[in-house]
């Protein structure tokens, strides 16, 4: 009786084994393919950020080298051999004009990349082809010039422009203020999203900025806040921007006030 008690527990074993062992397979299988489809997205994104800061460098060229979405491809291609297929560079912007929805700015000069690819899977080929990814960046071109549209002569870029840094309200907003102003205290700035902001702020969780791409326009409140907003979050109200003093007088703004625009 205790032998056929003990072949009994053995044979459990095997069963609870040999019913478990495969998803405990299975699951150490996903992580490493998780981990490694990770590695081959970071790679694409460094490329596309490589080549892009290259284009804007660059950008003195008014026109784009019909070679290279081409070569952009080889250089994906080779530096993810064997982990990657189906690359497609989308339409390339480059030097192109983007106007923000929220704010109306029209900002020029603006570089673009974009690709899409697939990467392997751990099943046969027959069933799924592989999982598709993509990537993109977003920059301005160094063009040198100013919001006028004018190009810096080497004249002007060699003068010391000492006009102060002044906060405007652009959507609403008559006077410039200084840095301290107790009327902009406690309001949104407009901030380009970079790696910077996001490690200070976190995306706002309820108009969820996070999956904006560097360059873009995004909101935060330096005084009071910790996050990060898009410019259609009903928190962001009224947002200030800065400028140099000249400007400011140029477009028509006056001093504040309150604090006399310092």
């Amino acid at each position: 009786m205790r032998r056929s008690g003990r072949r009994s527990e053995r044979g459990s074993l095997a069963v609870e084994t040999a019913i478990f062992l495969p998803f405990f397979l299975i699951a150490v299988l996903t992580v490493g393919w998780i981990i490694r489809m990770e590695g081959i997205s970071e790679n694409v994104y460094h490329s596309l950020a490589d080549e892009t800061g290259a284009l804007a460098a660059e950008a003195k060229l008014p026109a784009l080298s019909p070679f290279f979405a081409g070569d952009l491809k080889d250089r994906i291609s080779s530096e993810n051999r064997g982990e990657i297929s189906d690359i497609k560079i989308a339409p390339i912007a480059y030097r192109v004009p983007w106007a923000d929805p929220y704010t109306g700015r029209v900002h020029t000069n603006l570089i673009g990349l974009s690709v899409n690819y697939r990467m392997p899977i751990l099943i046969p080929h027959s069933i799924v082809k592989g999982v598709a990814g993509s990537s993109s960046f977003l920059c301005r071109a160094f063009v040198g010039k100013d919001n006028t549209g004018e190009v810096f002569s080497f004249d002007r870029m060699e003068q010391d422009d000492s006009s102060a840094l002044v906060w405007v309200f652009p959507r609403a907003g008559e006077r410039y203020h200084g840095e301290n102003c107790s009327v902009i205290k406690n309001n949104p700035r407009e901030m380009i999203l970079c790696s910077s902001i996001r490690y200070r702020y976190q995306p706002c969780a309820l108009c969820k900025p996070g999956s904006q791409l560097d360059g873009a326009l995004v909101y935060v409140f330096p005084k009071t806040g910790g996050v990060y907003h898009l410019g259609s979050c009903y928190i962001v109200d009224r947002y200030v921007v800065q400028m140099s003093e000249d400007d400011a007088r140029r477009e028509g703004y006056t001093p504040c006030l309150v604090c006399g625009g310092k």
